[in-house]
């Protein structure tokens, strides 16, 4: 089934106090992060853009377009977005295969008072360890997608995840995916 595009209007308004406090404390962790480790210890990451997936976010949820608010960031990074999601009422998830930026993610979760939740694990694969049983994990873990996947393509990968969330999906799915800059995409099933 093929995959037909959302618009997501373009707003450059600042994001209320709350969401704008999680980013500063992001930033604030990440520079602990760097300073105290090795720059080789620390993984590879893209970061969105932050105020991006605000509105994107933001937009979904106020047009109806959330279903259940489920939401779930593949390869999650530090967390911000998956918390932002939460702060926004999305039951928030995030998948991330490093443990450091699990343990990050989390961290920032406490800090900033969002209730996102952080899996170490791959997308692609079955979690390490998570808790609970696996149907009320986040897709691909559990028995079902979540209504929102935020995911990252990197070039290799962009056509296996549309794949994935094309067989999983739900009518009611949104995939957004950020592409790097100011360039994010949305997409839901085509009827």
């Amino acid at each position: 089934m093929d995959l037909r595009e959302i618009e997501i209007p373009v707003c450059w308004d600042a994001p209320p106090p709350k969401i704008l406090r999680t980013i500063g404390i992001a930033d604030r962790l990440r520079e602990a992060l760097t300073s105290d480790a090795c720059e080789s210890d620390i993984p590879a990451l893209v970061n969105s853009n932050f105020y991006i997936a605000y509105h994107a976010l933001r937009h979904v949820r106020e047009a109806g377009m959330g279903g259940d608010l489920s939401f779930c960031e593949w390869g999650s990074g530090l967390g911000v977005v998956t918390c932002i999601a939460s702060q926004l009422g999305f039951n928030a998830t995030g998948i991330e295969i490093e443990g450091s930026l699990c343990r990050f993610a989390t961290t920032l979760s406490n800090e900033s008072n969002a209730r996102a939740t952080f899996i170490r694990s791959s997308y692609r694969d079955g979690p390490e360890s998570c808790q609970g049983p696996p149907s009320q994990q986040p897709f691909p873990i559990g028995q079902r997608m979540s209504d929102v996947i935020y995911a990252y393509p990197w070039p290799a990968e962009e056509r296996y995840i549309e794949s994935l969330f094309r067989r999983m999906a739900r009518r009611s799915s949104v995939l957004i995916t950020y592409h790097g800059g100011t360039k994010l995409r949305a997409r839901k099933l085509k009827s």
